[in-house]
């Protein structure tokens, strides 16, 4: 079958593809860290005393650089003692949101059991209490992740509290004989679940002390702390994206392919440089357009295969984007508007450049950059959602005066190559391409007025779309309404979680090939393979199909779940 479709297996097993850094062992992290003064700074962010918000879109490398600071100080007896803890299955205890009572003392038992869990394995103690055992802990854990609550773990969740795991702790300093413990609280951008969030950075808030200090990675956007939580009092924020205008940031992307592809790929320099600022400063995208260039079509031009290349990832993009709306089907209209406003500025910057082109020929520069005044108030969460999304970058606020303040943001580069937005040509030359983004930008930002971007009818569109109530289907008023103001029922959210169990394998993104095993196999849908207890073994049954490859099944279905579930 894998020679019919003329699928090469092998090229699917080399790690130095895999884009998530979830999916790497601590001697592939470490041999591939790409160094840099970027790198360096986050590291020391994530080390040093005092609590630190690590914000970046997707694939900006949070969960790496939280690893490497983990791996370094477990290494080092000097460094603090490191407590690494992922969220990223927080969603699978959003149905308790909807059936019971206590869903907020579920979760708040729920972090900290994760927390103590991670302390008692790698550090060996103990609570001195028998029901905060190691054993119970995990069970407890793993049947809250699978939605087997049960009224035996109640004594879990009225036990374990914030001064007990801070004993814990302090119990492993003392053992370890350090002075001080960092607390790396991965995927803790829980923007799905809005009151599940706001208990989070409560219990982060709670949690600090002079000898504990916590560090989160969340989204640089749609990340709701709640009315006790401030950022900047609270905790630092430290941006972890990478602006493609940085002076090292080609640097830093070059280390990625030395660091990690070494002898494996053969390609021009111009056009590894494209992909670069085609990735707009996210690694995991940069990984991903090497993967999709090696594996394009070697018949056709250069030309060809990046086109294809570029035009499937900025389809990617804005797709994943749009999805945003399925997941929250409120925002909507907040997606929608966004998404044209995206476009315009595209056509903003390309109508700029082509103009600019045409008055200084040789002497042109091309802009990147708007500058937007005026930007109304309820389009806030519409940029936050596209700044969450990578698809728009915004740089530090420029003031003229008390009255006028600019917000500057570039688009997605690879969106603005796509649509030839840099320069005024026929044809698609690489070099040419490169060397405009290399090259100086226009000093100033192109600046326009919010509402000449987008029209006061297309503003007026953003609102929230409130799901109407079941009973009587009355629209609803506001956002967390409980009962229905005309009939009374009781008003009930769809559960995100169990739509995405219910979503068919067939609709996920994969190969031809891999398409085919999925049909062959037993598996129908996500919770078809989440709750299987040996995946790979029933994938191995499909002919062509190894323990290799079918971990890497596996392993997208898991990656487009967290993705959907995040």
């Amino acid at each position: 079958m894998a020679e019919q479709l003329g699928i090469d297996l092998s090229f699917f097993d080399n790690s130095e593809y895999e884009e998530r850094a979830d999916y790497l062992t601590d001697e592939q992290l470490l041999d591939w860290t790409a160094n840099s003064e970027h790198f360096q700074y986050i590291q020391k962010k994530l080390i040093q005393v005092g609590a630190k918000l690590i914000t970046g879109p997707r694939g900006t490398g949070k969960t790496h650089q939280m690893r490497c600071a983990y791996n370094t100080c477990m290494k080092n007896g000097k460094l603090p003692l490191p407590i690494y803890v992922t969220f990223n299955h927080y969603l699978r205890l959003e149905t308790y949101l909807h059936n019971k009572s206590n869903a907020l003392d579920i979760f708040h038992a729920w972090v900290l059991c994760k927390i103590s869990y991670d302390v008692i394995d790698k550090f060996k103690v103990e609570y001195n209490k028998e029901c905060l055992n190691k054993e119970n802990l995990l069970n407890f854990i793993k049947d809250m992740e699978r939605n087997r609550y049960d009224e035996s773990y109640d004594e879990i969740i009225s036990t374990i509290n914030i001064s007990l795991t801070q004993g814990l702790i302090y119990r492993a300093l003392e053992k370890e004989g350090r002075k001080r413990a960092i607390l790396l609280l991965d995927d803790a951008a829980l923007t799905l679940t809005r009151d599940y969030m706001v208990e989070f950075f409560d219990i982060f808030r709670s949690i600090k002390s002079i000898k504990i200090s916590p560090k989160a990675s969340v989204y640089p956007g749609t990340t709701q702390y709640g009315p006790r939580f401030h950022v900047g009092q609270d905790a630092e924020q430290v941006s972890i994206w990478m602006d493609v205008q940085d002076k090292d940031y080609i640097p830093f992307m070059n280390t990625i392919i030395d660091k990690r592809f070494r002898d494996l790929i053969r390609i021009d320099d111009g056009v590894l440089k494209l992909l670069m600022y085609a990735s707009f400063g996210i690694p995991r995208a940069y990984i991903s357009l090497i993967s999709s260039y090696v594996d394009s079509d070697k018949n056709k031009t250069q030309q060809q295969r990046i086109n294809s290349v570029i035009q499937s990832r900025c389809n990617n993009i804005v797709e994943e984007y749009l999805s945003i709306s399925e997941k929250i089907k409120q925002y909507n209209s907040f997606i929608s508007v966004g998404h044209k406003f995206l476009f315009n500025l595209i056509s903003l910057v390309k109508e700029f450049n082509y103009e600019n082109f045409e008055k200084k020929g040789g002497d042109f520069r091309k802009n990147i950059i708007v500058g937007i005044e005026e930007i109304d108030e309820k389009a806030e969460r519409m940029i936050k959602f596209l700044v969450e999304a990578g698809l728009l970058f915004e740089m530090s606020m420029v003031s003229h005066g008390q009255e006028r303040k600019l917000r500057r943001f570039v688009p997605h580069l690879a969106l603005l190559i796509k649509e030839k937005a840099l320069i005024k040509s026929r044809g698609f030359n690489v070099n040419q391409i490169v060397s405009v983004l290399t090259n100086h930008s226009e000093k100033h930002p192109i600046r326009r007025k919010f509402n000449r971007i987008i029209s006061e009818d297309e503003i007026v569109e953003i609102k929230i779309d409130l799901p109407a109530c079941t009973n009587c289907g009355t629209a609803r008023i506001a956002d967390g309404q409980k009962f229905c103001h005309i009939c009374g029922s009781e008003l009930v959210d769809g559960s995100i979680f169990k739509e995405c169990m219910g979503k068919e394998l067939s609709e996920l993104p994969f190969t031809e090939f891999q398409h085919n095993v999925i049909r062959i196999s037993k598996f129908k849908t996500i919770e078809d393979v989440l709750i299987s207890d040996d995946t790979i073994r029933e994938l191995k049954k499909v002919k062509y199909v190894g323990p290799k490859y079918a971990e890497k099944i596996v392993n997208k279905i898991n990656s487009w779940t967290n993705e959907f579930l995040y």
